[in-house]
């Protein structure tokens, strides 16, 4: 989101007029947004894939139950963050000062226009997780890209794990690795090379169950050597131009993914109380906050004058704090009538298998 509100009201690093460290650092720190998401596609490997692999291996594995938990967590936002970017497009379609924004393309973030993207079919398959697969993300609304890709993980891991299950029969195995093929040959390519970013996550926590790295201070040496080789690996990422992007995120997710599974061996329950409470009060609606922030920022960006960016002068750098807490503040409004309620939603879908889903439900 901080991204977006540096691409979006401010100049270009090239246009800057004070290219001061201080700038530098600005800009650079807020320019990791898709790097974000190959930390966060390797997150979501390690939760999910954890608990699936648990699932299987303990033969309480429930399709129904499982799809259930995950259509929950993500249609709860998806189908009104869907609604509130059309009705932000559609007001900002209607101001004449914006026109080269909504129908323009705004090389930055996509193209074509979002006229073009904000038709019926298009936010269908969006809200099938058809986007990048057979549609364009629904009209400005860029990030929805990986909540495909993430959807279709949901669906392929856990075949490949059954398809390796012994338990499961000879019949069922063959059937889910007919799947899982047919799966793959849906996706296409980019989708499942990404994929192996997500495996990488999956494989942390398949390890983390099986090594130890020895005494505490050995394991803080890791944790820290790793730590560099992430940061090091952003760094680099930031600087160089690599000649393939995938091999880019390649690189940031496999050195995330060593450094989460250092940081996993030395994790105390000591955690500051105040760490606790923020971490779990900015998570509760970041899903959401990721899913409805784009379209709000483009039409507070139509209503302002569309024609220039700011300079990242003081004055212009608090409005650019105020706009971010705006966003904030948005994405905790809605949270409250969606992510914040998929815990009750779930209970309710899963009463008729009780207490069954209890022990399956993650």
């Amino acid at each position: 989101m901080l991204g977006h509100v540096r691409g979006l009201f401010f100049v270009d690093f090239p246009f800057l007029a004070n290219k001061s460290l201080v700038y530098c650092v600005l800009y650079a720190v807020t320019g990791f947004g898709h790097q974000a998401v190959m930390i966060f596609f390797v997150l979501s490997g390690y939760f999910i894939g954890t608990s699936v692999i648990d699932s299987v291996n303990g033969q309480r594995w429930s399709w129904r139950v499982y799809l259930v938990n995950r259509l929950t967590r993500l249609q709860m936002v998806l189908f009104p963050a869907l609604i509130l970017g059309a009705t932000w497009d559609q007001i900002g379609m209607r101001i004449p000062q914006a026109a080269s924004i909504y129908y323009g393309g705004l090389y930055k973030y996509y193209a074509p226009s979002v006229a073009l993207r904000s038709t019926g079919s298009v936010f269908f398959a969006n809200l099938f997780f058809l986007q990048s697969v057979v549609s364009p993300v629904f009209g400005s609304n860029g990030p929805l890209w990986s909540l495909s890709y993430e959807f279709w993980y949901y669906i392929w891991f856990p075949l490949l794990v059954l398809a390796a299950a012994s338990w499961a029969g000879i019949r069922n195995r063959f059937l889910y690795a007919g799947l899982a093929a047919i799966l793959l040959w849906f996706l296409g390519v980019q989708i499942s090379l990404y994929f192996v970013i997500w495996l990488a996550g999956a494989l942390v926590g398949r390890l983390n169950r099986a090594t130890e790295f020895g005494p505490p201070r050995i394991q803080v040496l890791m944790s820290t050597v790793a730590g560099l080789i992430f940061f090091g690996a952003l760094a680099w990422n930031r600087t160089h131009q690599f000649f393939s992007a995938t091999l880019a995120d390649y690189l940031i997710g496999f050195c995330f993914a060593l450094w989460l599974y250092a940081l996993i061996h030395v994790s105390r329950g000591d955690v500051s109380l105040a760490y606790t409470h923020a971490a779990k009060a900015l998570s509760a609606f970041s899903y959401t906050l990721y899913l409805t922030h784009f379209p709000a920022l483009l039409l507070l960006r139509a209503l302002l004058d569309p024609r220039g960016n700011w300079q990242p002068d003081l004055l212009h750098l608090l409005y650019g704090l105020g706009i971010a807490l705006l966003m904030l503040v948005y994405a905790y409004v809605v949270a409250e009538f969606t992510e914040a309620r998929t815990a009750s939603v779930r209970r309710r879908l899963l009463q008729p298998w009780m207490p069954r889903a209890k022990e399956v439900a993650r």
